[in-house]
């Protein structure tokens, strides 16, 4: 339906979505939740500004990323750290 060139306009368009996002300036960039945003995820990928993703998505990424902070050897987001967090990331998604 698509074809090739129809898919590789869709995928580029993608990867400037989420590029755009990459390593943006935080909203609230002095808030503890922006602070804690930038120090526990960024400490192993880039930042995505919060705008790129619908809430719901970020629920699944953060709860996936604590699988894989587990699996990595590093703490778990305690639960007060999850609130904070998803509360940022609800206020400012996309």
């Amino acid at each position: 339906m698509w074809g090739v060139v129809g898919r590789r306009i869709v995928l580029a368009g993608a990867v400037v979505l989420v590029t755009a996002g990459c390593n943006a300036s935080l909203p609230e960039p002095d808030s503890p939740a922006a602070q804690l945003y930038r120090s526990r995820c960024g400490t192993c990928h880039r930042l995505y500004s919060p705008h790129v993703l619908k809430y719901e998505m970020w629920k699944l990424t953060v709860q996936r990323m604590q699988g894989e902070m587990a699996r990595k050897g590093f703490p778990p987001l305690s639960a007060e750290e999850s609130t904070l967090l998803l509360d940022y990331l609800r206020r400012h998604a996309g």
